[in-house]
C-alpha cells in the first residue's frame, strides 16, 4: 500500500517537470561578437544593358580601377564584416534576429576612388583622381556599339547590414540548423560617392558627381539559413549564410541588378540556464504544505482544480527500491509529463 505523503511527492515531481518546460520556453537576449576574419559580404553585378542619360542603351560593366576585364574581391567587390548581432535565443530550440538592434558594418579596407576629401565645395564636384578607404566599389565602364569607355567611379561607405526574422516569430533550430528563407537581410545604411566622368566624342558627363548620398534601404528574403554549434560549456558559434539574388541597386537614377552572397560567423557566451527549483508537496496535519527554495528566482506558483481527460499508460520502466522507497528515474519528454499512482 502506498503512503499518502509519497503520493504528494510524486505530484511535486510532476509540477517540477512542468516548471522546467516553462523556463525552457523563455528566450535570453544574446549578443554575438562577429569574427571579422571569417565574415564577409560579396557583391556581384554582371555586365548588363542599361540606359544612360544622354547616351542611350549601353552595356554597363563594373571593373577594378586597374583592369578592363575583371572585378575582383581586392578591387572592391568584397568587404569583411565586423560588429555584433543581437538575438533572442533559446538554446538549441529557436532564434529571433532583432532587426534594428544589430551593429553589423562592412569594414572599409579597400582604397577606392572617389575620395570624399577631394570634393570641391565651390564647383560641387570631384577635382582629382585620389582614392580613400571604402567597403565596396568599382570603376564603371560602358560599351556603346564598338566603343568602351569609363563613365564613373563609385564607392560605398558607411555600409551597415541588418537581419530580421521573416515572420517576426522565432526560427526553429533542428540539430543545430535553422532553415533557409526564414530571415530578411539587407542594407540598413550606406552612402554612395560617385565620380562621374566626361565622355569622349563630346558626349558630356551623363553621370553627375555625388558625395555622400544615402543608398535606399534594402531588405529582402535571404535564400540561405545557418547553423549554431555548441563549442563547449556556454560557448556557442553562429554561422549565418547570406544568399540574395535579383538585388536592385539604385545608383543615382541608374538601377542595376545583382546579387549578394556572404557569411557571418559570430561567437557568444549564453547565460547560465535557469533550472526549475525542486517543488515539495506534502500533506501535514490535514493541510497541504508546498515549498521551494528562496534562491529559485521569480517563479510563480500556479494551480488547477482539474485536468483534461488523460490517456494514462502503464510505465514501462520498472522502479528500484532505495531505503524502503520505490524510485523510478525518467527524462522529461515534451512540455510536461504527468504521473499518478493507482491502487489495484
Amino acid at each position: 500500500m502506498v503512503r499518502t505523503n509519497h503520493l504528494w511527492r510524486v505530484l511535486g515531481l510532476l509540477l517540477s517537470f512542468s516548471g522546467v518546460q516553462l523556463i525552457a520556453s523563455g528566450a535570453d537576449i544574446v549578443t554575438w561578437e562577429i569574427d571579422s576574419s571569417a565574415s564577409y559580404v560579396r557583391l556581384t553585378i554582371p555586365d548588363q544593358a542599361l540606359t544612360v542619360p544622354d547616351i542611350g542603351e549601353v552595356t554597363l560593366k563594373l571593373r577594378n580601377a586597374d583592369s578592363t576585364s575583371e572585378w575582383t574581391d581586392s578591387g572592391g567587390r568584397r568587404a569583411a564584416l565586423a560588429g555584433e548581432l543581437v538575438t533572442e535565443y533559446m538554446d538549441r530550440v529557436a532564434i529571433r534576429f532583432m532587426g534594428g538592434s544589430h551593429n553589423i558594418r562592412a569594414l572599409e579596407q579597400t582604397s577606392l576612388r572617389p575620395n570624399p576629401a577631394s570634393w570641391d565645395a565651390n564647383t560641387e564636384s570631384y577635382t582629382n583622381t585620389t582614392a580613400a578607404p571604402a567597403a565596396l566599389g568599382a570603376r564603371v565602364r560602358a560599351t556603346l556599339l564598338f566603343l568602351t569607355f569609363d563613365v564613373a567611379f563609385v564607392a560605398f561607405r558607411n555600409v551597415e547590414i541588418d537581419i530580421g526574422n521573416l515572420a517576426g516569430a522565432p526560427v526553429l533550430i533542428t540539430n543545430g540548423v535553422f532553415d533557409a528563407r526564414m530571415t530578411l537581410c539587407g542594407i540598413s545604411n550606406a552612402t554612395v560617392d560617385m565620380d562621374g566622368l566626361a565622355l569622349p566624342l563630346e558626349l558630356g558627363q551623363p553621370i553627375p558627381d555625388v558625395r555622400g548620398a544615402d543608398l535606399p534601404t534594402i531588405a529582402v528574403t535571404n535564400s540561405a539559413g545557418g547553423t549554431i554549434v555548441d563549442m563547449g560549456g556556454l560557448s556557442r558559434r553562429l554561422t549565418y549564410q547570406i544568399s540574395i539574388s535579383n538585388l536592385v541597386i539604385d545608383l543615382e537614377g541608374m538601377s542595376v541588378v545583382g546579387s549578394v552572397e556572404g557569411r557571418i560567423v559570430a561567437n557568444a557566451t549564453i547565460p547560465e540556464p535557469v533550472l526549475a527549483p525542486a517543488l515539495a508537496v506534502e500533506k501535514k496535519n490535514d493541510l497541504v504544505l508546498i515549498s521551494w527554495p528562496t534562491n529559485a528566482g521569480p517563479f510563480r506558483l500556479e494551480f488547477a482544480t482539474a485536468l483534461p481527460t488523460t490517456n494514462w499508460l502503464p510505465m514501462l520502466i520498472l522502479p528500484t527500491v532505495v531505503n524502503g522507497v520505490y524510485v523510478m528515474t525518467n527524462a522529461p519528454v515534451g512540455k510536461a509529463v504527468f504521473y499518478r499512482l493507482t491502487y489495484p
